[in-house]
């Protein structure tokens, strides 16, 4: 873009005192990318020294055009003209003072041991006679150069103002990056460095259409001495280091307070902590003294590690929170009442006016609400992420009932509260498509995939679109996979072989998947990728979805990558094909920039009824047989849903 901080080399668009001693270093003759590197922020991400020279000599150029403009407004415009001169053209040569002849003599014959012919040939041997005339031209220069540096410090002291937290980010921030800041609520200097140092190493992941590059070029910037002193705050090591370089005192969570944190920090009030609780039962199965116990106790009788396991943490963290913070009671407190409540503040959370809001809760709706993905160490880190759709608030509803069913069944709790709640209305035989990509939203994920470079990082991130999109299985399930969950098998009157996938879901419950000839392919082109000589040399532990090799390595890569990994490949693939979508197309890029393995899940369950599959077929695929008995399929006629997965795979996917 023309003008934009991609051209010039610096997100900046104002001239801060590091600007003026690179170009001091610059008109002293010292190498461009050393003083890049050292006063500038431009070079972060660059890949090698010609890029790192590349856009230092397009910061020379940006700043010499700030100096000229400058000059030309100030007392002395005729000072532009001396920033116009190259350092190369002036070639300033400083010549060597002269003594004379007495302090020579005392330096190199303090004991008069030479003639005092001797000793004037011996300094006309190293200072020559001196009776020649010294060259104008270097003298010139000499004056030149001194006038140079003097403009430059007299600009200095006029325009080089020092940043201030309340400054606003379009002061000092290239147009664009600032109206994007604005956009996500960031206005001045003060919160940017607030929300760098909250969100962490990837901040800029929360503000839409800002890159990695110009992050770091914002981050080194903020983090410069003379900038930390003029804003007398600055980044903190979480803002400044990746997550896996960080020291293991920073990974520990900090101590625990009584405030709306995650549940690791959570520090219950004694009055409150349920070990008095009034709907505490007798003779208790479990050994837990109060709600927290009692709340990890449930969580170590599931399957640690898997999906479920973090959802039921997280409703059950909503749970507590809500009961100490809003209704200030123990849960082993609440009534019937109080449960009824809870489902009322689930569907009420980000639907309600403020004004409304207050009239019937103690705490303010934006202090349950943050944005989603962001780390449980961060002060911005919130229990909901906005409203919540009908299925979660359903779902978060039977995970309490069953978290306090439980309890009560331990005799932990009296009785069950929850009993005598009215839950939400289930809505049968339906598929979720507000969270799926059209087909039109869905070729242009394939399109730009197609301009990839073709490497071991693009041949993954092409199976895991394929596989996620062809079968509607959930993420944990995707990073579950082994060769070993394959099993071939023939159709009925048939000699070919086809494949399927057993997948043990939710519930522990096992269901059949089938997959097409075009996801065999590309498993198989995969598998071969990642060094294995054949698709029947390959073990049967060995992971379906692997991580890259290391820098080096030339042994088959078969290292699993867990399921937030998955999950981050696809969501900065997904923010790529909205990026590289024109700005006609702001709608579709919105929704692809919402997308995640959750929403393939859905797209496939779309494409696949559009296609002509029958509903009852992509609930059985999708594992949703036990969320509604009235739709349950029974796999009678694999041959007919096998051949229905062929052709959807072949209408549909790459």
């Amino acid at each position: 873009m023309r003008g934009g901080w991609v051209e010039r080399g610096t997100v900046m668009i104002r001239l801060s005192r590091p600007h003026f001693a690179f170009y001091r270093g610059y008109l002293d003759g010292l190498e461009l990318g050393s003083l890049a590197r050292r006063y500038l922020e431009t070079v972060i991400g660059l890949e090698n020294a010609a890029d790192d020279l590349r856009v230092a000599k397009s910061s020379v150029k940006w700043i010499r055009d700030q100096l000229m403009i400058a000059a030309r407004r100030s007392p002395r415009p005729s000072h532009a003209r001396l920033f116009d001169l190259p350092p190369e053209k002036l070639n300033v040569q400083y010549a060597r003072a002269v003594p004379s002849l007495e302090d020579f003599r005392e330096e190199r014959d303090p004991y008069e041991v030479y003639s005092e012919e001797d000793l004037i040939a011996l300094f006309q041997d190293e200072y020559g006679s001196g009776s020649s005339k010294p060259d104008r031209r270097i003298e010139r220069n000499a004056r030149l150069r001194t006038k140079q540096m003097y403009a430059l410090f007299q600009l200095e002291e006029q325009i080089a103002a020092d940043p201030q937290l309340s400054d606003g980010v379009d002061g000092w921030l290239d147009p664009a990056i600032a109206r994007r800041l604005r956009d996500a609520g960031v206005h001045t200097l003060g919160q940017l460095i607030e929300g760098i140092n909250g969100f962490g190493y990837r901040w800029y992941t929360k503000i839409p259409k800002i890159g990695a590059k110009a992050a770091a070029q914002i981050a080194k910037w903020l983090s410069q001495p003379s900038v930390t002193a003029a804003l007398g705050v600055g980044l903190n090591t979480r803002a400044l280091t990746p997550r896996r370089d960080l020291p293991p005192a920073l990974l520990s969570p900090p101590p625990p307070r009584t405030a709306i944190v995650p549940l690791e920090r959570f520090l219950a009030p004694a009055a409150l902590d349920g070990s008095q609780g009034l709907n505490r039962g007798d003779r208790a199965l479990l050994s837990a003294r109060n709600d927290m116990e009692a709340i990890n106790a449930w969580l170590t009788t599931r399957k640690p590690g898997g999906h479920s396991v973090r959802s039921y943490r997280k409703e059950a963290e909503r749970f507590l929170l809500w009961a100490i913070m809003e209704k200030r009671k123990p849960i082993s407190s609440l009534s019937v009442e109080d449960c009824t409540d809870y489902r009322d503040f689930l569907w009420a959370l980000g639907r309600t006016p403020p004004a409304e809001w207050a009239q019937r809760h103690q705490i303010p709706q934006a202090a349950w609400i943050g944005k989603r993905g962001t780390e449980r160490w961060s002060e911005y880190w919130r229990p909901f992420s906005g409203k919540l759709l009908e299925s979660s608030q359903k779902t978060a509803l039977v995970i309490v009932q069953t978290f306090c069913e439980w309890l009560t069944d331990q005799h932990y709790l009296h009785g069950n509260p929850w009993k005598g709640v009215a839950s939400l209305a289930k809505r049968r035989g339906k598929i979720d498509t507000s969270h799926a990509l059209t087909v039109a939203e869905w070729q242009s994920v394939k399109e730009y995939l197609a301009t990839l470079p073709p490497d071991d990082r693009y041949y993954r991130l092409r199976f895991i679109l394929v596989l996620a999109y062809s079968t509607g299985l959930r993420l944990s399930e995707l990073a579950s996979l082994r060769k070993s969950a394959l099993k071939a098998f023939t159709r009925s009157g048939e000699s070919g072989e086809y494949w399927q996938i057993v997948v043990l879901g939710k519930g522990n419950n096992e269901r059949e998947v089938e997959l097409n000839r075009v996801v065999m392919d590309e498993l198989r082109h995969y598998f071969a990728r990642r060094g294995h000589p054949s698709f029947d040399s390959v073990p049967n532990e060995a992971p379906l979805i692997a991580a890259l090799p290391s820098p080096g390595d030339t042994g088959i890569a078969d290292d699993p990558l867990t399921v937030f990994r998955i999950y981050r490949i696809l969501k900065r693939f997904f923010e790529k094909v909205a990026n590289a979508l024109p700005g006609a197309d702001a709608e579709k890029a919105a929704r692809i920039r919402q997308a995640s393995t959750h929403w393939l899940r859905h797209t496939f369950a779309t494409h696949a009824l559009e296609n002509g599959m029958g509903l009852e077929v992509v609930r059985d695929l999708l594992g949703h047989k036990s969320l509604d008995t009235t739709s349950v399929y029974i796999n009678t006629d694999r041959d007919r849903r096998s051949r229905e997965m062929e052709e959807f795979g072949n209408r549909s996917i790459l």
